[in-house]
């Protein structure tokens, strides 16, 4: 089933476009509903689509040849995914799977990659996307490196909290992010243990609370200033 201009106003990659190059898009593109748990596509698969996230949260990972799973990212509403192999035939580059019920827009990869040679505009906004990604892994590479344990889970959970985050009447903000603190450890690079201290410090302090499914920053100052510690 092709997707209605409405669907795509609010990807910025899109925003320009006239009314008649949306409907284009519309044509090639598939409107998709994923349950949670299901696997959007798996490492090592055939590329077939690009994807472009309308609402639900999505775990990007790969698994090591013992069979550990890492987390890579986390995917949400009004993002594109993979942010990698346009005009090569390379496999996917990791498993993404439904943390929720999905809402997602598919564009098969060769339609998309005609798009880009067609539409320099959305091509150059694609590459901001890119860039913005390798900017952020650069960042999170420099925080593993300079960052004691504490002060990566932090930044990490502020991350987290400016991207998903939604603000309360009370002004506190509200994170649903529904994976287990190894995932978020494995994510950032420590242990399991170091995330299960750094919040359970920051509850203690009245920062955060938080279950299995979600955290709740009841202030984003105070939290930002643990980082300067």
């Amino acid at each position: 089933m092709a997707c209605s201009v409405t669907f795509f106003r609010q990807f910025p990659i899109f925003e320009d476009l006239l009314y008649e190059e949306l409907e284009e898009v519309g044509r090639i593109a598939q409107h998709r509903s994923i349950k949670k748990g299901e696997v959007v596509f798996r490492e090592g698969g055939r590329r077939e689509a690009v994807y472009f996230v309308i609402s639900g949260l999505i775990k990007v990972f790969k698994v090591s040849a013992n069979g550990q799973e890492q987390v890579i990212n986390l995917i949400h509403s009004d993002e594109m995914f993979p942010h990698v192999g346009f005009f090569d035939n390379t496999p996917n580059p990791a498993t993404a799977e439904a943390l929720t019920d999905l809402n997602l827009i598919a564009v098969p990869i060769e339609a998309f990659e005609q798009l880009l040679l067609q539409k320099p505009h959305i091509s150059i906004k694609v590459m901001h996307v890119m860039g913005r990604k390798i900017l952020d892994l650069q960042e999170r590479i420099q925080q593993m490196s300079t960052q004691t344990v504490f002060e990566r889970t932090v930044s990490t959970l502020i991350r987290l909290t400016e991207e998903m985050g939604k603000n309360r009447q009370d002004d506190s903000i509200y994170v649903n992010i529904p994976i287990t603190n190894t995932d978020l450890a494995n994510m950032i690079g420590v242990t399991r243990e170091s995330v299960n201290r750094t919040f359970n410090k920051l509850r203690k302090d009245g920062v955060i609370s938080y279950n299995r499914t979600e955290i709740i920053v009841y202030d984003m100052d105070d939290l930002k200033s643990y980082q300067e510690l």
